[in-house]
């Protein structure tokens, strides 16, 4: 490949990169100034709006992400009131998240998260270009030296940590 293609194709990416990091920035800072819940947040609490209860694992399903990032948003949720733990009256080991009549108000006046855009967006990629943005994606991420984090759920605040390995190798 040519210096000048090679060039071109850089541009290409970073013009994409910029213009989906700014419009996803746009919508979760316009959400918050909205409904005073971050885009993670927010996502969890529209997850929680169709079922009576979802246990942690569900709702880590629905984000496409780990359940301990959805903990973090889940227990900041839980200490504004928006949604409520309960054990499970089948399994007493099963926690069930649910929303609030705080939480359901919220809901029901707040704008489309960027997730559930973003989510509906990758879903509609063909096969093949999943594959290849899956396998960008994470070549840049390991390229950049970042592939052993933890990511936290979108937009949320303070839960982006490295992993145990990661740490050692400091």
């Amino acid at each position: 490949m040519s210096r000048s293609t090679q060039a071109t194709m850089q541009e290409a990416v970073l013009r994409a990169l910029r213009a989906l990091i700014a419009a996803l920035s746009r919508s979760a800072r316009t959400i918050e100034a909205r409904t005073g819940v971050t885009n993670a947040q927010l996502f969890v609490l529209q997850q929680l709006q169709t079922e009576e209860a979802l246990g942690i694992n569900a709702l880590a399903a629905r984000a496409r992400t780990g359940q301990s990032a959805v903990s973090i948003v889940v227990r900041r949720l839980v200490r504004r009131g928006l949604v409520s733990r309960r054990r499970s009256a089948a399994d007493g080991r099963r926690v069930g998240v649910s929303l609030t009549i705080a939480g359901r108000a919220l809901v029901r006046q707040a704008p489309e998260p960027p997730t559930t855009r973003m989510l509906a967006a990758v879903g509609r990629l063909d096969h093949r270009d999943l594959r290849a943005l899956a396998r960008g994606l994470t070549a840049l991420v390991s390229a950049m030296g970042i592939a052993g984090e933890t990511p936290s759920m979108l937009f949320e605040r303070d839960g982006n940590r490295r992993t145990r390995a990661r740490r050692s190798d400091r």
